[in-house]
């Protein structure tokens, strides 16, 4: 469930940001897959492992903002 919602949002991405950063989203996307495979969804580890993983995420949506960002202006 949440690496597929990872994998949408990462190719949604500009091919140059993915090249960038593609070992990140690899990791990200092979811990994602792991937490959808705990049984024990409600436990500390999970939440825990939930937020380090969107904390992940949120840094490499910040990079593609900000590569979008430089991307304009240099077109305008």
């Amino acid at each position: 469930m949440l690496k597929e919602e990872l994998q949408q949002l990462f190719e949604a991405m500009p091919q140059l940001v993915k090249d960038k950063l593609q070992p990140v989203m690899d990791n990200l996307l092979e811990r994602a897959a792991d937490l959808d495979a705990e049984k024990n969804k409600t436990s500390e580890y999970y939440e825990e492992e939930r937020e380090d993983i969107m904390k992940e995420v949120h840094k490499v949506k910040y990079l593609n903002d900000q590569w979008q960002i430089m991307n304009a202006r240099k077109n305008n």
